[in-house]
């Protein structure tokens, strides 16, 4: 396994150092050949994960080392289905090194496979957890869209191409909150059947429902022509790092039901 996550990850640097390069040059042999090691690092990444699944009998998402990958691959996939289907190669400039990052700090905490525990047993254990990454993933898209809405907006105010990058974050954010609010609802269904209880009084179940309370408000805030353009892309920034602390900074820093 670790030869394809080591693989993985050359892969991915080299991707997005042609894709780089690309934006310098503008040559298109490296927009091609950028997109051919993205993809083929996808691939090798999807065998990781299928590896570690066959070793430890499950979904590989126990661990922070099985998480951090299974984040990894969610967000360049996402990344994948931008570049493939909408031809758009700027978002992959900050998710992609956010995944290369991901898949670095899940080498540093790496652990031997093993099974479930009684209590994670269960289905609804197993999606709450992909919609959960599905919804990071959107969400670290929805960040780099935004960096880039106000990167252009700087450079450019009248920029049509800032527009595009405005579309991107908020699509991403509402697909986000989906699987979020489907990852909430498994997650309050697993904790009825493993605890009895639809609600825990825990740091990660409460800020887990600060991010959808937070990401339902930038969801709204669109609707108000105030916080439209500037005001919202600087939301949706903000809203990437209260995902990243509830993510790591909760499971490590504070006791919880979901510690690593």
């Amino acid at each position: 396994m670790q030869l394809f996550v080591f693989s993985t990850l050359i892969l991915y640097i080299a991707g997005f150092s042609l894709i780089a390069l690309y934006h310098i040059t503008k040559k298109e042999p490296l927009e091609t050949l950028s997109k051919s090691a993205i993809l083929i690092g996808l691939i090798f990444h999807t065998i990781a994960l299928s590896i570690r699944t066959y070793e430890s009998g499950h979904a590989p998402m126990l661990a922070m080392y099985e998480t951090l990958l299974f984040y990894s691959w969610s967000t360049v996939f996402v990344s994948a289905v931008v570049i493939f289907r909408y031809k758009e190669r700027f978002t992959e400039l900050i998710t992609i090194p956010v995944a290369i990052l991901a898949v670095i700090f899940a080498q540093t905490n790496e652990t031997p496979a093993k099974p479930l525990t009684l209590i994670l047993k269960t289905r609804w254990f197993e999606t709450h957890v992909i919609a959960s990454f599905a919804a990071y993933a959107l969400f670290t898209l929805s960040f780099a869209g935004a960096v880039l809405y106000l990167i252009y907006d700087l450079k450019n105010p009248i920029s049509e191409i800032k527009k595009d990058f405005q579309d991107i974050a908020n699509r991403s954010v509402l697909w986000g909150f989906f699987f979020f609010s489907a990852s909430m609802f498994a997650g309050a269904v697993w904790a009825y059947l493993a605890w009895g209880t639809y609600w825990l009084w825990e740091p990660k179940v409460i800020w887990s429902f600060i991010v959808w309370f937070y990401y339902a408000g930038a969801m709204h805030a669109y609707y108000v022509k105030e916080w439209r353009g500037k005001g919202l892309a600087i939301a949706t920034i903000v809203g990437f790092f209260v995902v990243l602390f509830t993510y790591l900074g909760v499971s490590l820093l504070m006791k919880s039901s979901h510690s690593f």
